[in-house]
């Protein structure tokens, strides 16, 4: 039984002692998963660029763009309150703790820039003038 204890704790102690790496490597998988949804709406932001006005609306581009920058404002939220979390991270030392607040910020700017450029295709109705928004959607950061 005493054992038992013993392993319960180390266990216990070795959670603890991890938990700032666990925060980094789960901000690290949403980011890729971020990246991913960002390259999906630059690919087609290129896609766009390189069609006609017919075939913009034949490929319901504007419904799919919007789609898409809806997924991405929410898991670009996610990473940046992963970063803001980790920022707050009492066992993470300083350059941890700045590292994490910067990125957190990129991504904070980030999801703005997506917000915004959401806000203004979803208001549009005109197909040509959705097309021109799309055209000039940029999310490198």
């Amino acid at each position: 039984m005493k054992w038992m204890t013993g392993f319960a704790l180390v266990a216990v102690l070795v959670c603890l002692g991890a938990q700032s790496p666990l925060i980094a490597q789960t901000c690290q998988d949403d980011e890729a998963m971020a990246a991913n949804y960002t390259k999906d709406i630059s690919d087609l932001v290129a896609a766009v660029k390189k069609e006609s006005l017919v075939d913009f609306e034949k490929n319901y581009h504007q419904k799919k763009c919007l789609t898409k920058l809806n997924l991405a404002v929410n898991i670009v939220g996610q990473v940046a309150d992963c970063y803001n979390k980790a920022a707050q991270s009492t066992e993470a030392t300083k350059e941890e703790i700045a590292a994490a607040k910067a990125k957190a910020e990129t991504y904070s700017k980030l999801k703005a820039n997506i917000e915004q450029s959401r806000n203004s295709l979803k208001s549009t109705e005109v197909a040509k003038d959705a097309k021109a928004l799309i055209e000039k959607i940029d999310l490198s950061h």
